[in-house]
């Protein structure tokens, strides 16, 4: 009988006392870091543009103004003189034209372009009064106006005063010649054609001088076009 109870006593012990127990470790979640939420940024350049045109789009249809410059010149004011300083705009006169005094300044300043406006960039013109004769790359600036809007196929949207009221009107020097490109109104009448002249000369991209941007740009030479 001892025997029986020391064999069974033994067996016991080999099949638990030496047997390597596996322990199983949960490791406990991590709480997920939280990430600050940051509002997207906006370009300062383009929100100044986008609030220029908005600005001058409150003046549409109405005689706010009364010239071209002095439209210009309102939307500067409201704009925290985002184009020039009005005050030191006296030195630039060459003429009694301010449309030209203005385009003088932002030339030494290098914000002139000539190519890829933007929305809220000036847009210049030349020899654009009904007694001025077009002289090429006479620089003659008589007329100025804001870009509103750029569409795909290169048509440049401007409002402006003319006459005495503030419209938007078309420029797109891809089509220099045409008024319209399958219908749709690519460059403006911005002078009376008299008949014995061609319609083309009497389009807004005949008289197309540059654009000018609110900030400096790289120093560009005029083409005398």
């Amino acid at each position: 009988m001892k025997k029986i109870i020391f064999s069974f006593a033994l067996m016991l012990a080999i099949f638990t006392g030496c047997a390597q127990k596996q322990v199983i470790v949960i490791d406990e979640p991590k709480a997920e870091e939280k990430k600050e939420e940051t509002e997207p940024k906006i370009d300062g350049d383009i929100a100044a543009r986008k609030a220029v045109v908005s600005s001058a789009l409150k003046y549409l249809n109405k005689k706010d103004g009364q010239d071209c410059s002095g439209l210009v010149e309102l939307i500067n004011h409201e704009n925290s003189q985002i184009y020039y300083k009005s005050e030191k705009l006296y030195k630039y006169f060459d003429n009694t034209n301010r449309s030209k005094a203005i385009f003088n300044m932002m030339k030494t300043e290098n914000k002139l372009v000539t190519t890829n406006p933007k929305m809220g960039d000036l847009i210049f013109f030349e020899d654009t009064l009904q007694k001025t004769k077009r002289k090429t790359g006479s620089f003659n600036i008589t007329h100025v106006g804001i870009v509103t809007q750029i569409d795909s196929d290169g048509t440049v949207h401007f409002i402006h005063n003319i006459q005495g009221k503030n419209r938007i009107d078309q420029i797109n020097m891809n089509f220099a010649d045409s008024q319209t490109v399958s219908g749709k109104n690519v460059n403006s009448y911005i002078k009376r054609c008299p008949k014995e002249k061609q319609k083309s000369e009497c389009l807004s991209s005949y008289f197309f001088s540059a654009y000018a941007a609110p900030s400096p740009t790289e120093y560009i030479t005029l083409s005398k076009n």
